[in-house]
């Protein structure tokens, strides 16, 4: 038996988020592309640089360029990246600015940037602050999985949206279903993105990080 978690309403229409008596957790969405995490670990290209030449736009990280300097433009930019000691965000090496995934490398540093799920080499999904107050087990850190037209990609939950978007995944889990992994211009916009999640079960590799 199956029942109705609750429902979000986001700018692709409402979603029904179902819960199965096993604690199993699976919708239909969209596919957004997040490229939070990746900060150079793999050498492949940062989400966030100086100059705007990351992997994503500035802009969709919520910060802008400003006489030169890049601050956040939105105030929830600063719960994406990490902070300098100006409350703007920091410049490493390189000209990355690191962001941060809500899944944090359990001995590791707030402001590391290797502390966080690099989205270039980990498939990983994005849930809603709905899912992780209305399951009894923890989400973060647990199983999950991702199936589009015909292939299916094991994930770990390691990210949280905003409370009115859902159907999101990491640039590694898109380029494992054939989805345009481009935090830029891809994604699905279509609902036909299946998403599953088992709270309460850590994905391999992964402890469970109670909120």
């Amino acid at each position: 038996m199956s029942r109705i978690l609750g429902s979000i309403m986001g700018k692709e229409g409402t979603c029904d988020v179902w819960e199965d008596d096993d604690g199993r957790v699976y919708f239909n969405a969209d596919g957004k592309i997040d490229a939070d995490g990746a900060n150079g670990q793999s050498g492949a290209p940062p989400a966030y640089k100086e100059d705007d030449t990351g992997s994503d736009f500035l802009a969709n990280g919520g910060m802008a360029r400003v006489n030169g300097k890049v601050i956040c433009k939105k105030e929830w930019a600063r719960d994406v990246v990490i902070l300098g000691s100006d409350n703007e965000p920091r410049v490493f090496p390189g000209g990355v600015i690191a962001s941060m995934t809500w899944y944090r490398s359990p001995g590791k540093r707030a402001d590391d940037p290797f502390a966080y799920v690099d989205a270039e080499t980990v498939p990983y999904v994005v849930v809603p602050p709905l899912i992780v107050q209305a399951t009894a087990g923890v989400v973060r850190g647990c199983k999950a999985r991702i199936t589009f037209n015909g292939r299916s990609v094991d994930c770990v939950v390691a990210d949280k949206s905003g409370f009115t978007s859902i159907g999101e995944m990491s640039i590694a889990a898109a380029r494992a279903l054939h989805i345009n992994a481009s935090p830029r211009s891809g994604g699905v916009s279509s609902t036909d993105v299946f998403f599953e999640l088992w709270p309460g079960i850590a994905a391999p590799g992964y402890m469970l990080q109670p909120s």
